[in-house]
């Protein structure tokens, strides 16, 4: 439990018990988008246990999307290595065993694009990508980001440029309708504030794009690391892929997706300028995948480069996420020993004291 933890719980409470999205302070619920409150009013009374299935079944649906979106002909061995990059990145299983949406916001992300790749090949298939891609809007905001992506890749498709704006317009205002609708009733209908347009410009765009590639950095290095070595490293990885893309002329679908979704994301959070340095690593989790998917796409032919880096990639969130592990139970256990010594004597303890 994290003081966001707190809101997602208050308001799945009160959903199940008079349906309304009300906090734990009472006030209307406006900070993050419906879907989590609602997934997890499902489990009521016991919230927390049904939580912990709604978790772990979002952990394993989320690999399992993840496989889905890897591109065909590539070795077993490669494709196994890419999933244990993916599945056991520590933010990823951060996210997972706290109370945070971000861990069901990954499964909805990938069977979205999963369904958007598929779309013109499969029957229904842009009607299942619409479906996902408002769920996925609807559980954190951050999914109309990878929906304008989209629609725009959409304009790179090898059809009549009339068909292509038709379509892409299309598809994007479909595909995003709850999340236009969700911010209809929040900012005309809510009187009071929301929390993150207070937070909206809290750091400089230097410092926003600079904590947005420290965050990328960490998919290939130690945080302790000086910040301008992991920086650099980032900056010569995006040029070495773009130099395959171009060199290659790479210009499927896919591909453009891919790296569309990297720049629609980057922009929206350089414009919103929201970074908040403790949480900045878990704010690019959603790009993680699409950057082991874009090495798998455009280094795939190259065995003996992908297998090194993946290799490293893999060891290492091993090791990371040994180590968070072992912190997050030796914190728990100082923090639960500091609660019971406080309880004996007497004292109140607020919640959001002993984060």
């Amino acid at each position: 439990m994290t003081l966001d933890s707190y809101y997602y719980l208050a308001a799945a409470q009160n959903w199940a018990a008079r349906c309304m999205l009300v906090d734990h302070l009472g006030n209307t619920y406006t900070n993050w988008p419906p879907l989590y409150p609602w997934l997890l009013s499902l489990g009521a009374p016991d919230i927390m246990s049904f939580a912990v299935w709604l978790h772990g079944i979002a952990l394993v649906a989320s690999v399992f999307f993840f496989s889905r979106c890897l591109p065909n002909g590539q070795p077993s061995w490669l494709r196994t290595t890419v999933l244990l990059s993916y599945g056991l990145y520590a933010p990823l299983l951060a996210c997972s065993i706290y109370l945070w949406s971000e861990v069901v916001f990954m499964a909805l992300l990938l069977a979205a694009f999963v369904a958007f790749s598929k779309s013109d090949k499969q029957p229904c298939g842009r009607v299942l990508y619409i479906v996902v891609a408002n769920l996925m809007c609807l559980q954190r905001h951050a999914g109309i980001f990878f929906v304008a992506a989209w629609a725009l890749a959409r304009l790179l498709e090898p059809s009549p440029w009339q068909s292509r704006i038709r379509a892409a317009f299309a598809e994007g205002v479909a595909a995003s309708a709850a999340f236009w609708i969700w911010q209809w009733r929040n900012f005309c209908w809510i009187e009071h504030a929301q929390d993150f347009r207070q937070n909206a410009g809290l750091v400089s765009l230097s410092e926003s794009i600079e904590l947005s590639v420290s965050a990328m950095s960490t998919w290939l290095l130690p945080l302790p690391l000086p910040v301008a070595l992991r920086i650099a490293v980032v900056g010569v990885a995006g040029a070495i892929i773009l130099f395959f893309v171009l060199k290659e002329r790479q210009k499927e679908h896919i591909t453009n997706a891919l790296l569309l979704s990297f720049g629609c994301y980057l922009a929206g959070m350089w414009v919103l300028r929201m970074n908040i340095p403790s949480e900045n690593d878990r704010y690019f989790l959603p790009l993680f995948p699409f950057f082991l998917i874009l090495l798998l796409q455009v280094l795939g032919t190259r065995p003996k480069i992908i297998i090194l880096l993946l290799v490293w990639i893999c060891l290492y969130q091993t090791a990371r996420g040994l180590k968070n592990t072992y912190q997050w139970h030796q914190n728990n256990a100082t923090r639960y020993e500091s609660i019971s010594n406080e309880r004996i004597i007497g004292l109140h303890i607020h919640v959001g004291e002993s984060l």
